[in-house]
């Protein structure tokens, strides 16, 4: 039974020429075709899952990215390197590092030069060696020819009779040259959104040391306003209440906003490490074509990631709230003091969010 992953949400069944949507989830061509056919208004439809707002591309459901990662219908179908394209390889050999049909399997075992060579079932090779074979893909419009450059110009994946027919003039370089190129120009921008988590995870540990700070001054400040209270006549039991509770109230506002500061620096983690992990897959895992078909995406999505806004953090204290006062008997109404709300915003830098230490009159 396929898994999950390998289902369309749609047909609830495998994947076929799955079409990926710019909010990260898969369908099969098809299906995508009908439903947009059916929700399709201004140019726009609801992804079926996230109900996302998606605009449709020019080349209508064509145009969105195919999602090779998941391909399963055509990711086990191997081509025979002696027949070519037309003729599915059902094993592979492994002196020669070919892949064969059922009649060429039969006629290198008869062969004199080939007869002890080992030829392993397709199916009986491990991930990493499918990982290999897929990398060979062969040209559309020259199905005998392996797609083995890219035009620098045009930005296409050609094989060498498009060279020589249609991009002759146009500069080019080979698949691996430039799925190299595109490695580097996404390990390069990784570094930003890693700089960013480091800075998110300052933001993070100032967060935590702010709400140890608050904890804290709350607990200095009532048992401050406790002692001296208890200096004064029960008749005041009731001005007392009001202000411990302002006390409470304010530093519960900061715990409150500092929580809310901390969830959504979590929140920013979160999305950073997503993209990071998702750009890792592809270029550790990932093949040549994926890196250069998922290129300017996993671009756009570190973009995304990076250049976000960092969190500012709102709460902060300055001063003490509450200020005893001299016991006198003659000012019972004044003996407790005071208590005064001294929190505001705490300036920010332009690059790091910065803290100021908390000080109490």
């Amino acid at each position: 039974m396929a898994t999950r992953r390998q289902e369309c949400s749609i047909c609830m069944d495998i994947f076929k020429n799955p079409k990926l949507i710019p909010c990260h989830h898969s369908f099969c061509h098809k299906c995508l075709e009908d439903y947009v056919r059916a929700n399709l208004r201004n140019n726009r439809f609801d992804c079926p899952l996230c109900r996302t707002s998606v605009e449709l591309p020019k080349g209508g459901v064509s145009g969105f990215q195919s999602n090779f990662y998941i391909d399963t219908e055509n990711s086990e179908k191997f081509a025979c390197d002696l027949c070519g394209p037309k003729s599915i390889a059902c094993g592979r050999c492994l002196d020669c590092e070919e892949n064969l049909c059922q009649s060429c399997c039969h006629a290198h075992e008869k062969s004199k030069a080939t007869r002890h060579h080992k030829i392993s079932d397709l199916g009986s090779l491990d991930l990493e060696m499918k990982g290999k074979i897929r990398q060979r893909i062969f040209c559309e419009k020259h199905p005998e020819e392996e797609i083995k450059l890219v035009c620098q110009k045009c930005k296409v994946a050609i094989c060498v009779l498009c060279k020589v027919l249609n991009h002759d003039t146009h500069s080019s370089k080979t698949v691996a040259d430039a799925a190299a190129e595109v490695q580097q120009s996404l390990e390069t921008k990784l570094g930003t959104c890693t700089e960013r988590m480091r800075r998110l995870d300052v933001c993070l540990q100032t967060g935590i040391q702010l709400e140890s700070r608050i904890n804290d001054a709350e607990r200095e400040e009532i048992n401050a306003f406790e002692k001296q209270y208890s200096r004064v006549l029960v008749a005041l039991d009731l001005e007392a209440a009001k202000l411990k509770g302002k006390i409470t109230n304010i530093y519960g506002e900061l715990r409150t906003k500092t929580a809310a500061f901390k969830v959504d620096v979590h929140a920013e983690i979160k999305t950073c490490s997503e993209a990071s992990e998702t750009v890792k897959t592809i270029i550790n895992q990932g093949t040549n074509f994926e890196k250069i078909q998922k290129g300017p995406y996993l671009e756009g999505l570190i973009a995304e990631a990076a250049s976000k806004k960092d969190p500012i953090p709102t709460p902060s204290l300055e001063g003490k709230l509450f200020s005893p006062a001299a016991v006198d008997p003659k000012v019972l109404i004044s003996l407790i003091g005071v208590v005064k709300d001294s929190t505001k915003l705490i300036p920010v830098s332009k690059r790091f969010v910065r803290w100021k230490q908390l000080t109490f009159l």
